[in-house]
């Protein structure tokens, strides 16, 4: 019986790290079972004319070539709205741009441009900032099923990297860590297709890496906790925000070379 049971534990011991495991990629994170991504530079569902390929497991892959500038976020079918909410946004009435949309946010499906514009609005209002949980998880959900996000796929659509952003933010106040790094990776892989772009949010890739520290610090992933909060450190020495997830690791471990005779 103890054989058969050790027998069962070594066949199980890959499959539960596998599914555990992680590839690192400069400012990104994403789980190994993961090697197909998606970069989609409009708001549009991926067709089939767009997968032209297989991988090696012989699931179908997409071909997109992303725009190193994402185009305008088209807004159909409510170009007035949306128009008029960007409108107040920039103008900073959070409240007036929130309430343009909102009908237009609550049709089933709502269009990608409407509840982006919404929630962000709500993101930034005084007292709303938990009402746009709901409305980013249903947007990403959105954009997920347009790109045809699976287990196997990450699906990054460029004109909405600053979604995947904040919900990963009211994801960390949630304390939904596994979650939260997902989508900052994608957020940070958006960025990193668009790199005049990236190049002017330096304040938002330190950010990016430093909750990432903080995320994987919670999954008590200690080898990422280390790699990011090194790599925040590399790029912006003065931080102080990831100092405490280092200091709480255990020291690297040294692995003594074997002697030969």
């Amino acid at each position: 019986m103890k054989a058969i049971l050790l027998q069962l534990l070594a066949l199980l011991l890959p499959v539960l790290g596998y599914a555990q495991s992680y590839q690192t990629k400069n400012d990104t994170a994403f789980p190994v079972t993961k090697h197909n991504f998606h970069y989609v530079g409009d708001d549009q569902p991926l067709s089939d004319a767009d997968f032209s390929g297989v991988d090696s497991t012989g699931k179908p892959v997409s071909v997109l070539i992303p725009s190193r500038r994402p185009p305008l976020v088209i807004a159909e079918p409510h170009p007035i709205e949306v128009a008029e909410s960007e409108r107040a946004y920039t103008d900073g009435k959070l409240d007036y741009a929130a309430s343009v949309v909102a009908e237009a946010a609550s049709q089933e499906p709502a269009d990608p441009s409407v509840l982006y514009h919404y929630a962000r609005a709500l993101y930034r209002g005084e007292d709303t900032r938990d009402q746009s949980y709901p409305v980013y998880r249903r947007l990403i959900a959105l954009l997920d099923a347009y790109g045809r996000e699976n287990e196997y796929t990450v699906t990054v659509y460029l004109p909405f990297w600053e979604a995947y952003f904040k919900l990963a933010t009211l994801q960390l106040d949630r304390q939904q860590w596994a979650a939260a790094s997902y989508n900052l990776s994608r957020a940070a892989a958006a960025l990193q297709n668009m790199p005049d772009l990236f190049a002017d949010n330096s304040l938002l890739r330190e950010q990016l890496l430093q909750y990432q520290t903080e995320c994987f610090a919670n999954l008590h992933r200690t080898d990422l906790c280390r790699y990011f909060g090194k790599r925040t450190l590399r790029f912006f020495p003065k931080n102080r925000y990831v100092g405490r997830y280092l200091a709480a690791l255990p020291p690297p471990q040294r692995h003594r070379a074997t002697r030969t005779r």
